[in-house]
């Protein structure tokens, strides 16, 4: 009798826990939908206009590189060169998730989560890689090491983007989640926060005690910068640019040793910019099938006021940069 009401109870739980996550999803899409009615109900038909299919599958090929210094406590210069990747993502209803491994035997992976809206949009990524190389050399801690090749990056990156013409579709461009009918171009403002985490991996007997080393830096910005549409072959063709430069109005840079944490916080008066240039070409036919080749840059740079000669002079600078050739099919 008790193994019958443990098992009764037992599927009433599982029951009631699978109720529970129906409801969850039934919700989620109520929402998306409600979202994408009362967003196309305020469009321009004669400039946007939409898939008749929920569902946008992609399949992707991206080319990588990053490249940063830094003279925070000393020099550090890494690098990972020329990498090459496929991908794969999925998007309901303007609400995407993407996946993306590197070619060859080195751990470099990245996730992304984005979702495009009639005004507003965010990008996401967390990038994970072991594909760096260069030399670290911390006078504030007397490490030293020229060929550093056992380092894990982690990042964190949230971009957030505002349109103000409703005629200029960001979907259109970055996703081909919507349809871009007529050419347009609108003002845009950008929020990003970015964190990069450095780890060393490997405890080497030559580095004595210095194997449990993280360095890392955090960053926000704010800007602004323009986009623009170009609308060709009878719809069939668009062309995207836009770039946004930003200030960063906070920086931190800080390394970990065995448990101590030194931070350093960039002092006023110094300047801080970043940017983000991004182009594409597109091609759709019918109303499954879309084409594109894209490329992103992003640029960091800041610096002290002091002279490169002074002992507390502090500088960082990073480059990002990606292609993506990407098939879009629609379901």
């Amino acid at each position: 009798m008790k193994r019958l009401l443990t098992s009764f109870l037992l599927l009433v739980s599982l029951t009631a826990a699978g109720q529970k996550k129906d409801n969850f999803f039934r919700d989620l899409d109520a929402f998306l939908e409600m979202r994408e009615e009362k967003a196309y109900a305020k469009m321009d038909s004669n400039y946007i206009g939409r898939y008749v299919y929920p569902w946008n599958g992609k399949v992707f090929y991206k080319t990588t590189g990053l490249h940063m210094t830094s003279t925070f406590g000393g020099n550090v210069s890494l690098a990972t060169g020329m990498r090459h990747r496929v991908g794969l993502g999925i998007s309901y209803r303007g609400l995407g998730l993407s996946y993306s491994r590197a070619l060859g035997k080195r751990f470099n992976v990245d996730l992304g989560i984005d979702s495009y809206g009639k005004h507003f949009c965010f990008e996401y990524t967390l990038k994970a890689t072991t594909d760096l190389s260069g030399s670290i050399h911390l006078t504030t801690s007397d490490y030293h090491a020229n060929n550093v090749d056992n380092l894990l990056l982690i990042s964190n990156k949230l971009n957030l983007l505002y349109s103000f013409n409703s005629r200029f579709s960001y979907a259109a461009a970055m996703k081909q989640s919507k349809i871009q009918r007529r050419s347009a171009g609108s003002f845009l403002i950008g929020l990003s926060w970015a964190v990069w985490d450095f780890v060393i991996l490997d405890e080497d007997p030559s580095w004595a005690d210095m194997y449990e080393l993280n360095y890392f830096y955090q960053r926000f910005s704010i800007g602004a910068g323009y986009g623009y549409n170009l609308v060709l072959g009878r719809q069939h063709w668009l062309l995207h640019a836009s770039v946004v430069p930003m200030y960063s109005f906070y920086e931190m840079e800080g390394y970990r040793r065995k448990g101590e944490v030194t931070r350093k916080s960039y002092p006023y008066g110094h300047y801080a910019f970043s940017g983000t240039a991004r182009a594409g070409v597109y091609y759709r036919w019918g109303d499954r099938w879309s084409v594109g080749f894209s490329g992103v840059i992003n640029q960091m740079v800041s610096s002290n006021l002091l002279s490169r000669k002074n002992p507390d002079f502090m500088r960082f600078g990073a480059q990002e940069w990606h292609m993506n050739v990407t098939l879009n099919c629609r379901f």
